[in-house]
């Protein structure tokens, strides 16, 4: 029973996000609201995430978003309805930050492995026992989240929608 509970909470989550991201129209950063959003509690549960696309027509690897529980915004509170606040906290978390200046030549075009990837984001990003998901992106761009493995109950180790929810991070636009 509490497995189904935490499954609908989470498709509630993702079934929502669509809608949330159309509001933010002319925000740049809505890839971090998303990740922020697949991360919490509610949803896949991940204590330190970072999001990244590899383009090999344009050569570059490049960090997106980054997520840590402990510079998270106000947990409690709607990251929605304030994204001013949340855009301005977001400028000043240091993982974030970490993540979005990270930038690399492209790996898939010399058809790196995405575990050879991994390694080399997760010891520049200092994240411990890494764990990812890689997903093939419109215009062939290549997205992977690489996140700290914990695989507690209910961690996105446990979750099979998580290259579903995962996907959403796609449609957001990139600058």
């Amino acid at each position: 029973m509490e497995e189904a509970l935490r499954q609908y909470t989470i498709l509630n989550t993702l079934s929502r996000l669509p809608r949330k991201m159309l509001s933010l129209k002319g925000q740049e950063n809505v890839t971090e609201f998303v990740l922020h959003e697949l991360c919490h509690k509610n949803c896949f549960n991940l204590e330190k995430a970072a999001y990244l696309i590899d383009n090999p027509d344009f050569n570059c690897l490049k960090g997106m978003a980054g997520f840590c529980s402990i510079e998270a915004y106000r947990p409690d509170e709607d990251i929605w309805n304030n994204p001013r606040s949340f855009s301005t906290h977001m400028q000043g978390a240091a993982f974030n930050q970490k993540v979005r200046s990270f930038s690399h030549s492209s790996m898939r075009k010399d058809h790196t492995p995405d575990e050879a990837i991994v390694h080399l984001v997760a010891q520049e990003l200092h994240l411990e026992n890494p764990g990812y998901y890689s997903w093939d992106m419109k215009h062939d761009n290549h997205g992977l989240l690489i996140y700290e493995r914990h695989c507690k109950e209910g961690d996105a180790c446990d979750v099979d929608a998580v290259l579903n929810g995962l996907s959403i991070l796609s449609f957001c636009p990139i600058f």
